[in-house]
């Protein structure tokens, strides 16, 4: 199992909606602190980059400012 899988199965502070080749990863919600707690995935999508997929995008929030990223989108590399 590659991160991503790992994540998606056993991860917590977020959404996914994954698609064949890629998969876009939100808060679990919309609080200040569902956005705060998604940073770690951010951080953890970032550090694991190269592990069957590529960070694409990474969107900043424009309602709470701070550097904040609540959308993260990939694409999986072939063969995963």
């Amino acid at each position: 199992m590659n991160y991503i899988e790992n994540l998606i199965a056993n991860g917590t502070n977020f959404r996914v909606d994954r698609k064949t080749n890629s998969a876009s990863f939100r808060p679990a919600g919309d609080s200040s602190s569902d956005l705060e707690a998604f940073q770690s995935v951010v951080r953890d999508l970032h550090n694991h980059e190269g592990d069957g997929y590529r960070v694409h995008k990474a969107h900043p929030s424009s309602d709470h400012g701070r550097g904040l990223i609540d959308l993260v989108l990939v694409t999986f590399e072939p063969g995963d």
